[in-house]
């Protein structure tokens, strides 16, 4: 699967209103109140970009453990990066990820994401889902990989038909790399420039 149609796949996911069982598990729950969140800022016709974006950032920092899939995104590299490329990789990072995805908010047209239910796999617990398209289109099979963090979740990962977004980044981003001599800070060029064409369309 293209990596621009699992991106695509992955806005529904993030914007599509959750039909759970009145059982669901915590898990389950979890992923029903992160759907509701995105979806309630997707449709707030009331709130401008500027506002979109800045609940978007907090709903990243609340729900998906950040730090923790940007390190797995850089790989080798993360070791071989200073405490400086660190830093403003991960920032970029993040920041990227808002502009990206709050600039095709209006890609959504009312999917919905169904909850199948939920399994421990080691330190992870999967959650099956898939998206329903109102239009009869096929289902879209979308498992959600948790990690427990104090009294919560934080999503890791998203395998969306059996494609690993967090694998497919880590490749761009690791071609990015090696095609600068190995050097993080042309990745984070690169994020930031990202960034700067976003913000020079007004997305």
């Amino acid at each position: 699967m293209a990596f621009a149609r699992v991106f695509a796949f992955v806005l529904l996911v993030l914007t599509a209103p959750v039909l759970a069982r009145a059982d669901a598990a915590a898990p389950e729950a979890f992923i029903h109140a992160l759907a509701d969140r995105a979806l309630g800022l997707v449709t707030d016709k009331a709130a401008d970009m500027e506002a979109k974006r800045a609940r978007f950032d907090e709903l990243l920092s609340d729900t998906f453990d950040m730090e923790g899939i940007g390190r797995f995104l850089l790989g080798r590299y993360w070791r071989l990066a200073t405490p400086e490329e660190r830093e403003a990789y991960l920032k970029a990072f993040k920041e990227s990820i808002v502009y990206t995805y709050t600039a095709r908010f209006d890609e959504y047209a009312g999917q919905k994401l169904v909850v199948d239910g939920s399994r421990e796999d080691g330190q992870f617990t999967l959650v099956g889902s898939r998206i329903v398209d109102p239009n009869g289109n096929a289902d879209v099979k979308v498992e959600w990989r948790l990690i427990r963090q104090g009294d919560d979740y934080r999503v890791v990962d998203v395998v969306i038909e059996g494609v690993s977004m967090s694998v497919t980044q880590r490749q761009e981003y690791a071609s990015v790399i090696q095609s600068n001599g190995g050097e993080v800070k042309a990745l984070i060029k690169a994020l930031n420039e990202r960034m700067a064409r976003l913000k020079s369309s007004g997305s």
